[in-house]
């Protein structure tokens, strides 16, 4: 075990359900929390809020001016696309840092980084880089995690 601030792990059937229950919001509180603990454990790295504020303000304002303002043009709402951009580089991060766990801890790094520019894959991705961080937790804690979604689909599971 170690001395470091461990993460909790947090297996896929759970994340995905409660994303859905609280339409998408878990899901944002878990991109912000993992970050949290990523950067605690590593000792640097970027924090939960430096990840999520500016998807969220780049989506979200941009939007709300359009709706809110009338002097704002109809097209401004297409700057959205930079909160969108954003959070893909926020999560080629994230999978080279899962990667790097596993590497440093002398297993096979489980995620194929590139996947996330392919359409699909970049779900897929997401998918597995939420089992293996919990994995990897629950490794290091000594702990065994059920993961029933992961399990029962091995293209989600299996390195």
């Amino acid at each position: 075990m170690s001395d470091k601030p461990l993460g909790t792990p947090r297996p896929l059937w759970k994340v995905i359900s409660l994303s859905v229950v609280t339409l998408m919001l878990y899901y944002g509180w878990y991109k912000w929390i993992i970050q949290e603990e990523l950067r605690n454990y590593k000792g640097n790295g970027w924090s939960g809020t430096l990840c999520m504020a500016p998807f969220v303000l780049g989506v979200a304002v941009p939007q709300l001016l359009r709706i809110f303002d009338p002097d704002v043009p109809g097209w401004f709402g297409w700057f959205s696309f930079l909160g969108i951009a954003w959070i893909y580089i926020v999560q080629f991060r994230l999978y080279q840092d899962v990667n790097e766990l596993y590497r440093e801890a002398g297993m096979k790094e489980p995620l194929v980084v590139w996947w996330i520019f392919i359409p699909g894959l970049n779900l897929v991705v997401g998918l597995r880089q939420i089992h293996f961080l919990s994995q990897y937790w629950a490794k290091q804690q000594g702990i065994i995690v059920n993961d029933t979604v992961a399990d029962n689909i091995p293209f989600l599971s299996t390195i």
